[in-house]
């Protein structure tokens, strides 16, 4: 009987150290955050949020409305969370961000710093760390997060997949969560990049509901280019050669395509990349550091708009050689012009550096002034895969 009693005050203790659910939030009082956008006004803060209006989301059996999905507040503050706390005079519920997809960061708070918006960000237990960050591109953070888009009804998740999906099959943008960008700012010879974001068409009409009913919508939203930053300042644009030579160079293209001009003819050959590995290596020359980037390329050709035999072992020579060529120049050519225009090493060879010959590194007292000036060599090796289910361009074929 005492063993009895004993056990069953060991099980009331332990039920009584048992915390429950005291931090739920029932989702009748929340307005979910899918995403933020942050502007300057001189010294301030202007902050955006969209947000998801539950009833036009959600499946419904009756008729129509013309009601928007989602809903976006504003309010400026001296900082981050103080123009948030102004909102919830706006908004009716309590503002949840453990469902943030996307991060809209306005040029000039780029330009001014990126460290104390992150700062919040990275603090607020309540975020995930999986919302990818981009730059507005000619525009305000909070008109991006005006747009209204056809095939998701919300835009926050149509950036988000857009994004993901380019960042798949196309070289030219890349994904940037808060993980990797905090890791990017903490690095030692690393500088950040961030996609773009601009409006393509008229914002007038795009922020209307209306803008459904449109075979071409009169506005869109379109990843354009790259932004660098130095440190945590943004410096300037990357096009899309550049962004493309980046994300070769950091090992991040997963599949992308590309032309070469037909060998001995007119016309063009479309190269499918299907898989890339890069590796950078550093050494030492007379003191000096040198960086040698080697890229292996696995293609596929896609399209011949030129009349060529493709059994021919010297034509897939001569295509494997342009391919060679035409790729080590793009790199190349980029990373001087980045070396010269910027100044700012956006592709790790700081940091290769660093964990290479620690002690080379250390003597270094301005990695900005070495890599503006440090020999950078680019060795493609690409190889063909697969060359179709025909093997003769269909103009050759037509023609016997």
């Amino acid at each position: 009987m005492g063993h009895v009693i004993v056990k069953s005050l060991c099980l009331c203790l332990v039920t009584l150290m048992l915390s429950g659910c005291w931090s739920r939030h029932e989702l009748n009082d929340m307005s979910i955050a899918v995403g933020m956008g942050i502007d300057r006004i001189g010294d301030k803060y202007n902050v955006t949020v969209q947000t998801v209006n539950p009833g036009q989301v959600a499946v419904k059996k009756g008729p129509a409305t013309n009601a928007s999905p989602v809903i976006t507040y504003e309010e400026v503050g001296a900082t981050i969370p103080e123009a948030l706390t102004r909102i919830s005079v706006k908004v009716p519920r309590h503002l949840y961000f453990a469902h943030l997809r996307m991060v809209v960061i306005g040029e000039e708070v780029a330009k001014a710093g990126i460290s104390k918006p992150l700062d919040y960000l990275s603090r607020n237990m309540e975020m995930r760390t999986d919302f990818y960050f981009v730059i507005a591109r000619e525009a305000k953070a909070a008109d991006i997060l005006q747009v209204l888009t056809v095939m998701d009804p919300i835009p926050s998740n149509n950036m988000y997949t857009k994004l993901e999906t380019s960042d798949n099959y196309w070289a030219s943008t890349g994904s940037m969560n808060l993980n990797n960008l905090l890791q990017d700012l903490g690095a030692n010879g690393k500088s950040p990049t961030m996609t773009g974001i601009e409006i393509s068409g008229s914002l007038k009409p795009g922020d209307k509901t209306s803008v459904g009913q449109y075979v071409n919508p009169p506005a869109l939203l379109k990843y354009a280019g790259m932004a660098a930053f130095n440190e945590d300042r943004f410096v300037g644009w990357l096009d899309e050669n550049d962004t493309k030579a980046l994300n070769y160079v950091l090992d991040s293209v997963h599949q992308s395509a590309g032309h070469i001009a037909c060998p001995g003819g007119e016309g063009l050959l479309t190269m499918q990349v299907i898989r890339s590995k890069a590796v950078i290596k550093s050494s030492i020359n007379n003191g000096k550091p040198e960086f040698d980037v080697n890229i292996r390329l696995e293609q596929d050709i896609a399209d011949a708009e030129c009349k060529i035999d493709l059994s021919n072992a010297s034509i897939v020579n001569e295509l494997k050689r342009k391919s060679d060529s035409q790729m080590e120049a793009l790199i190349s050519t980029s990373i001087k012009k980045i070396q010269k225009k910027y100044g700012t090493d956006i592709y790790g060879f700081g940091e290769t550096l660093h964990q290479k010959h620690p002690k080379v590194w250390h003597e270094i007292k301005d990695w900005k002034q070495v890599f503006k000036t440090v020999k950078i060599r680019v060795h493609v090796n690409t190889i063909l895969r697969r060359m179709g289910t025909i093997l003769q361009p269909i103009d050759m074929i037509t023609k016997e």
